[in-house]
């Protein structure tokens, strides 16, 4: 990712993405090097497995609900892009050598692996425990947020799963709330008809491509709908958090010596300027996990412009309003694609933030906005508004979700529905309640101290474990 050229060539859209199935994978990575592609019913490792729906889907991976015939249970089918499968099944057998004890709390790692070639070339697949939704699904803006006890507890769960790493000489390197994933009851006494009853038969839509040829053998011939677990009839998800996906792994005495290939928003100001991940690193990326799941945003997200380490770092200290070390603008120039590069005659220094709203990490903590008591909130400030036929689903969570998760779609401001890009957006936050503000002195207490620039001063994720603000719910039941 680091090391792409500069002449990379953009090219035009192969595939229309249909439009019933939600997000899902890249569908243009369904060539060579990329995706395999599945259709339901598919059989894996000699038949032993037998694909009946979707979990999700990744940047270098499918996700999969299957049937295993031979231990008679349900798994998880990770199939890994061409591309990254050598490299994955290399980290894959380092975090299991690291876990092979057992007993490392919050943390799931495969039962097994194999591999198999297929048109887009040869795929690693690993065998995983059925799992839930991602934190990442479940912390989204308006799309669905914690409740704020829940969003302690599970927090507080990814810190020891991190913990129990770092004690075995292992960073994960990827610490995202998309690799934070809740468990599931056990299902494995349930027929295929039993979990099309709980889950619904998949939902399909047919992969068409942009020139109205049909896809060669390197595409699937419909995309497949992931699973949704808030739609279920009742509620299997546990609460209990797993770290997954070892894919970018390594040993904390041997850092690997390039960008770690993460998520720009989660990647910590040190690897970003082109210095040595640590465990340190794990350490920002969490912090950005838990303001996440408290807020249902990262603090250093913003989706259109900072895309690359270069803009992140800008962001970072736009945000912080502390620069970054000296030495780090003297030792590191960045790359016309943002990335951090020792040749002199490609970079350039760090472009300052420009921005006229003003933004400071303790206004963002203060102003985290929390489910109202009621779904009406009236202050007397908007008009009605006409409801259109393409709004999306204004409907509460079922009642068995509430102690995890509620809907901020469903709310209404003088009978408006809450909208995140919305002209009125500042009424809107006005009239929500807001977070506690002696969670959120905390809450701003515990960041500041993950959030600063030199990796050696930051806490460790055990020490992280002593802030009061995860034993909020402790105190208050003194």
């Amino acid at each position: 990712m680091s090391d792409s050229s500069d002449s990379e060539e953009y090219r035009d859209l192969r595939f229309l993405c249909p439009q019933d199935v939600g997000e899902t994978e890249e569908v243009e990575k369904y060539e060579p090097g990329g995706f395999h592609p599945v259709h339901l019913g598919d059989r894996f490792d000699d038949g032993r497995y037998r694909v009946v729906h979707k979990l999700g889907a990744g940047g270098y991976a499918t996700v999969w609900l299957a049937r295993d015939d031979i231990e008679g249970k349900w798994v998880a089918l990770k199939i890994v892009d061409a591309v990254h499968s050598a490299s994955t099944a290399t980290n894959s057998v380092l975090s299991s050598s690291a876990l092979r004890d057992g007993g490392a709390q919050f943390v799931v790692e495969h039962h097994r692996h194999f591999s198999f070639d297929g048109p887009n070339g040869r795929h690693l697949c690993l065998v995983l425990p059925v799992l839930g939704p991602s934190l990442s699904e479940l912390s989204y803006y308006l799309q669905c947020r914690l409740t704020p006890q829940f969003a302690r507890k599970v927090a507080r769960q990814a810190t020891i799963a991190v913990a129990e790493l770092h004690s075995r000489g292992l960073c994960h390197g990827d610490v995202t709330t998309g690799n934070l994933v809740l468990g599931i009851s056990d299902i494995d006494h349930y027929e295929e008809g039993d979990i099309y009853r709980l889950f619904g038969q998949p939902t399909t839509g047919v992969l068409e491509t942009e020139s109205g040829i049909i896809p060669g053998p390197e595409a699937p011939r419909y995309i497949v709908k992931s699973i949704d677990f808030l739609s279920t009839p009742s509620n299997i998800i546990r609460p209990d958090v797993n770290l997954i996906d070892f894919d970018q792994c390594y040993l904390t005495s041997s850092p690997p010596q390039k960008t770690l290939d993460t998520a720009i928003e989660f990647l910590a100001p040190e690897v970003a300027a082109g210095l040595a991940a640590g465990p340190a690193s794990d350490v920002w990326a969490l912090g950005c996990c838990i303001f996440r799941l408290r807020c249902g945003t990262g603090p250093f997200e913003n989706l259109w412009e900072a895309t690359c380490p270069s803009a992140l770092l800008s962001y970072i200290i736009y945000t912080l309003g502390e620069d970054i070390p000296r030495q780090w603008h003297d030792s590191t120039l960045w790359d016309s694609k943002g990335y951090p590069t020792k040749d002199a005659s490609k970079g350039r220094p760090l472009v300052p933030w420009h921005d006229t709203r003003e933004r400071s990490l303790r206004d963002l903590v203060y102003n985290i906005w929390d489910e109202p008591k009621t779904r009406v909130v009236q202050i007397g400030k908007l008009e009605p508004r006409p409801r259109y036929w393409h709004e999306p689903d204004r409907h509460p969570f079922p009642q068995c979700f509430s102690d995890m998760v509620w809907n901020p779609q469903a709310v209404r401001v003088d009978d408006v529905y809450l909208s995140g890009y919305d002209e009125d957006w500042d009424i809107f936050h006005e009239a929500l309640p807001k977070i506690p503000k002696d969670e959120a002195a905390l809450l701003y207490d515990l960041l500041t101290k993950i959030f600063v620039y030199d990796p050696t001063t930051r806490p460790t994720a055990r020490e992280i474990l002593d802030h009061p603000w995860f034993h909020l719910d402790e105190l208050s039941c003194e």
